[in-house]
């Protein structure tokens, strides 16, 4: 398991050390060119999702059911898979009403995600213009071990949404890295979704 745990820190190096971060499979990769002044932006998807807009690189399949009331986006290469995963945690729910973050993280990570075990590392990320920590958990899959982050986050009109960020631990790290940081940097809350819930109450 020592090699995985490795697996938040070298992407934190990744980034520090990489500006643009390029790879050579057939999905979620940033495009290059030879001259930098000739850079063309790259092809990207849009989701909306749980209240949330945000962008993905090309390859990415439609807003699906990820099962467990979650929802997302899958990129798929081979037996190998990125997945963004979202559920909505409504502050009106009863069992909901009196938890904390931290406990709120842990009810949905055993709800949605079916894990139980605490952190096993946090990493973080920025979502909607704040620094969030996330919990870092592998799970075991008959293919090997899928590295999960595990963010909530504060939607303006009080709902939180869990997000996980799941990549199996033999994709390129600098395709999972671009692939995450293109999600996150590009989030933005979905101002229709949100009208919506409001009337609702």
């Amino acid at each position: 398991m020592t090699q995985f745990r490795m697996w938040p820190a070298a992407i934190a190096t990744l980034m520090l050390l990489t500006p643009t971060l390029i790879t050579t499979s057939s999905f979620a990769q940033e495009p290059s060119t030879a001259q930098p002044s000739t850079r063309r932006t790259p092809k990207r998807q849009t989701h909306a999702v749980s209240g949330v807009i945000f962008e993905t690189p090309m390859g990415f399949s439609e807003v699906k059911s990820l099962g467990n009331d979650t929802v997302g986006v899958v990129a798929q290469k081979d037996s190998r898979t990125l997945k963004i995963r979202m559920a909505i945690l409504n502050p009106e729910w009863p069992e909901l009403v009196n938890m904390a973050d931290e406990e709120l993280l842990s009810y949905a990570k055993t709800t949605y995600l079916s894990i139980n075990a605490p952190a096993r590392e946090y990493h973080q990320r920025r979502f909607l213009g704040q620094t969030l920590t996330g919990e870092v958990q592998y799970k075991r899959t008959n293919r090997g071990y899928t590295v999960v982050e595990i963010y909530l986050l504060p939607l303006s009109n009080g709902t939180k949404v869990v997000l996980a960020l799941e990549a199996d631990t033999d994709l390129p790290l600098p395709q999972v890295e671009y692939a995450f940081r293109t999600v996150s940097n590009t989030m933005r809350e979905d101002p229709e979704f949100l009208k919506k819930i409001k009337k609702k109450r």
